[in-house]
């Protein structure tokens, strides 16, 4: 009569099958994303010993060698190579998923969060209660940073950026207006003579690049990389310095040396993701953003 058929594979044995593989595939990716096992387990909050072991035994279940062992670095092999592109979009999938999930629980009258640089931040702040009003008295978050928060994993709702949107799916930008800023000082000080503050060269070398020139050789006194910090010093210390002109220009105590360089303005950006999309807060505030910035786009751009 021969052999019975075989049994088919329990499903709570596939089940927890998939689950290692998404638990290894996790692994696997943290470390060909981060280049090291120290920084994958820092990353996945794992000892060290707990990412290499399971590493290995990843690699012992696929009977591939994803890494070749180096002096204290891992060297992905080309298989590994083609896996960590396969890994990085599950990953990116999972995120998504996640986003999406957390979105939908998310009660309707919850706050909206907004990210945005300091001085942008500072603009919001003038406005928080004509945005909340607009969007139908919801709680609006103001977020200041210059870190891009990940919309796609619920960071935030919405970012102010000054620079153009990602460009991977899921992901709605558009061009909102543009922060311009102009050489400032206090009226009872000589500009000839006032300490002059520049930015740090890692913000904006095309705001270093003009404040050098205008300086003319003069020495800088020191760096300060926030402009509303920036504002803040030309207040307070006497000094001359570039400020975002719709701070500096509604300051009786403070004068405009100059018309606000086009080169130095930037792009002012409003970006939101489609996990947060589903919410009519986060539409109803981003209808109030945009028109936040449209009439305020003279100050925003120096002509007012």
């Amino acid at each position: 009569m021969g052999e019975p058929p075989a049994a088919p594979p329990r499903r709570d044995a596939q089940t927890s099958g998939q689950a290692s593989l998404w638990a290894d595939l996790e692994i696997f990716h943290a470390v060909a994303s981060s280049g090291g096992l120290s920084l994958a387990a820092i990353a996945l909050r794992l000892s060290e010993t707990t990412v290499a072991r399971r590493l290995k035994a990843f690699e012992a279940r696929l009977g591939l060698p994803l890494f070749k062992r180096g002096a204290n670095r891992l060297i992905p092999t080309q298989i590994g190579l083609a896996l960590a592109a396969d890994a990085a979009a599950a990953a990116e999938a999972v995120a998504r998923f996640e986003a999406r999930a957390n979105a939908a629980c998310v009660r309707d009258d919850a706050p909206v969060r907004i990210t945005a640089t300091t001085s942008i931040s500072l603009f919001l702040t003038q406005h928080a209660a004509r945005l909340s009003a607009a969007a139908g008295g919801i709680e609006i978050v103001i977020i200041s940073t210059r870190e891009r928060l990940d919309l796609a994993r619920g960071d935030a709702e919405i970012a102010i950026r000054m620079r153009k949107p990602p460009g991977e799916a899921g992901y709605f930008g558009q061009k909102v207006g543009k922060l311009a800023q102009a050489f400032y000082v206090r009226r009872d000080v000589d500009p000839a003579t006032a300490p002059v503050i520049s930015v740090s060269r890692d913000v904006s070398s095309r705001i270093e690049q003009h404040i050098l020139a205008w300086a003319a050789g003069r020495p800088i006194a020191a760096r300060v990389g926030d402009s509303a910090a920036r504002y803040e010093s030309i207040r307070s210390s006497g000094a001359v310095s570039m400020a975002p002109c719709f701070l500096a220009d509604g300051d009786a105590t403070l004068v405009r040396l100059e018309q606000p360089p086009e080169a130095t303005a930037d792009e002012i950006f409003l970006v939101s993701h489609e996990s947060s999309r589903q919410r009519a807060a986060v539409l109803a505030t981003q209808e109030a953003l945009r028109k936040l910035f449209r009439e305020h786009r003279g100050r925003l751009e120096g002509r007012t």
